[in-house]
């Protein structure tokens, strides 16, 4: 073969190589491009398979904390209750946006004493927690816990909002037939304005006693005389009118268990339509007639006027004698201001749960030997009633931790929440931390101790029972 002559078919054969080689890389391009990889494979195109672009981070920490959320709720528990190992917890409360909201969770708890104790008593406390958020991963960490009552949050609304902490507005006038509807009991007069308080309560008992079995409305004053013995420092000793019943009673819950009117509502409403004679009254001036033939008289007011002569004319009069059996006092719809009873909370929440406490009702210079007689030594005590004082609680710190009413007065003074309240209460004018109220407080402080001995006057051994029995 002649070597100068061209190989048969090699251009054709060149010509289709080509062609294929092209199709095969625009095949690849198309392949590349649908992919979305890049066009090279140098080292400076390599990171283009990695995202540079910054991390965002899973939370804010400038944004409010969800402090609803159960991770953060179980957190907060674990975290008191190892910051408290000697609390005995009953109960937490949901945790509530604190102050920051962004950075803290406020959360109440109840605590209760020892198992043994007769009393089962509950101290409440409320405090704010610090939290802290990872930025990326979300996780919670509480960084500290509050001192006392440093959660204000997540204290809980006392039920039904009472008078002791909002003046109440006046109520909304009644219409004649609505006044006409009603059935009333009223109490005129009588020797119990200005008594001592245990006297006043039995003779308020009386009337809602009689009220309620007559199915009717109690007019009452809901201002009260405070007896001279309870006067506070700088009134003179003298007895103090128009003291608001709800500095000491809860009006709120009085309403609840028995209806009653305020007097001078009542009376206005009565000049306008009852004196007219429109409506008929029934008029009782001996408080020997029972109350058993009132039972159906349909009269709109039955009146029961009082004399002027004592014993005779005491409102408790009318349930003596037949009556005891049928009026007997209801007790349980007496209860103290929930004003008084939150100064009683904050005492037992300053103490340790479990404290034992003593009333002293004497005096002498063997006091000590029979305060210590009934305690036990080392325990945390509270000393209450009439014969504390200040050489007395030094000498039993000798061997007892010793707490006493004055201990607590920042909880009434004039920068306290009980003052600001009372002050709202009596339209702007300051309340008194008088003599009785600090007889209720004492008393209810007394009787959360877990064990509770009484130190009595010789001369008046059953004066515990009474201390006992006097007030609701």
């Amino acid at each position: 073969m002649d070597p100068g002559r061209p190989l048969p078919g090699r251009g054709s054969f060149l010509s289709s190589s080509v062609h294929a080689a092209a199709a095969l890389l625009l095949l690849l391009v198309l392949l590349v491009t649908l992919l979305g990889l890049p066009t090279s494979i140098s080292p400076r195109a390599a990171p283009a398979l990695t995202d540079q672009r910054p991390q965002e981070p899973t939370c804010d920490p400038a944004s409010p904390l969800d402090c609803a959320d159960p991770r953060l709720f179980h957190l907060m528990m674990r975290s008191a209750i190892e910051a408290f190992p000697a609390v005995h917890f009953a109960r937490f409360g949901r945790p509530v946006p604190g102050d920051p909201p962004s950075a803290s969770c406020d959360m109440a708890w109840r605590a209760r004493s020892d198992s043994d104790s007769p009393s089962k008593a509950t101290t409440k406390d409320y405090r704010r927690f610090a939290i802290a958020r990872d930025p990326r991963t979300c996780a919670y960490s509480v960084l500290s816990i509050g001192e006392y009552h440093s959660g204000p949050n997540a204290r809980k609304p006392r039920r039904a909002a009472t008078n002791a902490t909002i003046a109440p507005p006046p109520p909304p006038a009644l219409s004649r037939s609505q006044f006409a509807r009603g059935s009333y009991l009223a109490y005129v007069g009588g020797g119990d304005r200005c008594k001592p308080m245990p006297h006043y309560l039995r003779s308020l008992l009386c009337a809602l006693a009689e009220a309620r079995y007559l199915n009717r409305t109690l007019v009452l004053d809901l201002t009260l005389c405070l007896a001279a013995s309870y006067a506070a420092a700088g009134t003179g000793g003298m007895p103090e009118e128009g003291k608001r019943l709800a500095f000491y009673i809860d009006v709120d819950h009085l309403h609840s268990q028995v209806p009653i009117i305020e007097d001078g509502q009542f009376w206005a409403d009565w000049d306008r339509w009852g004196v007219q004679g429109q409506l008929p009254a029934r008029l009782v001036e001996d408080t020997r007639h029972a109350h058993i033939k009132f039972s159906k008289v349909r009269d709109t007011l039955i009146v029961r006027k009082f004399g002027d002569v004592e014993p005779g004319n005491y409102w408790y009069n009318v349930c003596e004698g037949e009556a005891k059996g049928v009026l007997s006092p209801m007790r349980r719809v007496i209860r103290w201001a929930p004003s008084l009873m939150h100064i009683v909370d904050d005492i037992v929440s300053r103490m340790q749960p479990d404290f034992d406490s003593v009333h002293i009702d004497a005096n002498g210079e063997d006091l000590r030997r029979k305060v210590e007689e009934g305690l036990d030594a080392g325990r945390q005590v509270y000393v209450a009633g009439e014969g504390v004082s200040s050489a007395l609680v030094e000498a039993l710190k000798a061997k007892l931790t010793v707490h006493h009413l004055d201990e607590f007065e920042d909880l009434w003074g004039t920068d306290s929440k009980w003052f600001l309240e009372m002050r709202r209460l009596n339209g702007g004018v300051p309340v008194e931390f008088d003599g009785y109220m600090r007889e209720v407080v004492d008393r209810e402080v007394f009787l959360r101790g877990k064990k509770k001995a009484e130190v009595l006057r010789i001369a008046a051994l059953d004066h515990g029972k009474r201390y006992s029995d006097s007030v609701p």
